[in-house]
């Protein structure tokens, strides 16, 4: 059965509040939440220096991504002169698109049209070949481990609960991709190693307590 996992974090409530109220527009089930508590659907008492995280079904990712960008495409015609994206080359609004999980759907929207205007417009092909390359990107496992898996291994051998966290979020880290999907933040290598912390670990700190009551005795 799917979970809901964090699809956005937002700073400001007026954000949170339109997003919520498109989801619920469209049906879309959620969950919210702030940095403290399950959050209080009715915005009452609301802080403004908390996280907030709208969490969806990784099924709806796709979906409420398409009805931002739907919204978005509707306010171009609003935008300031001033904007800052206007200021940006060809190249750099080519690289927002290609990482569009990065940038408000407004950004996405407009970078489009800004090349469009200046006659460099991509393809909707395009955008989803740009998608897919950055799916594959950000699926790739976390590399320069070497460091924090020796790390576990000299606290697993000490014998110290720091070694069974650090092997423990070895082998369980995941991170979500855009579309949804939650994958293994490590190789499967490293995750191995992470095994062999733990247990190692464990290991260690059973052998500590056995000689404690042994000399006890």
């Amino acid at each position: 059965m799917s979970e809901f996992i964090t699809y956005e974090k937002f700073a400001t409530v007026p954000e949170l509040k339109e997003l919520v109220e498109l989801l619920e527009a469209n049906n879309i089930p959620y969950e919210l939440e702030d940095d403290v508590q399950v959050f209080d659907a009715s915005f009452a008492n609301i802080q403004h220096h908390r996280d907030y995280r709208i969490k969806l079904l990784p099924s709806d990712f796709d979906r409420a991504t398409e009805l931002r960008n739907n919204v978005a495409l509707s306010e171009l015609d609003k935008i300031d002169p001033d904007y800052y994206l206007f200021g940006f080359t060809d190249e750099e609004l080519i690289d927002l698109i290609s990482k569009q999980d990065e940038w408000s759907p407004f950004d996405f929207q407009l970078a489009q049209k800004l090349l469009k205007d200046r006659g460099r417009e991509i393809s909707s092909q395009k955008i989803n070949e740009l998608k897919e390359e950055r799916i594959e990107e950000l699926s790739e496992p976390e590399k320069h481990t070497a460091w924090w898996i020796g790390l576990g291994y000299v606290f697993a051998f000490l014998g110290g609960l720091i070694g069974i966290i650090i092997g423990y979020y070895i082998i369980s880290s995941k991170k979500v991709l855009p579309n949804g999907e939650r994958i293994y933040t490590y190789s499967e290598s490293d995750r191995k190693h992470g095994t062999r912390i733990l247990l190692i670990a464990i290991t260690a700190i059973i052998i500590g307590v056995a000689f404690r009551i042994i000399n006890a005795v």
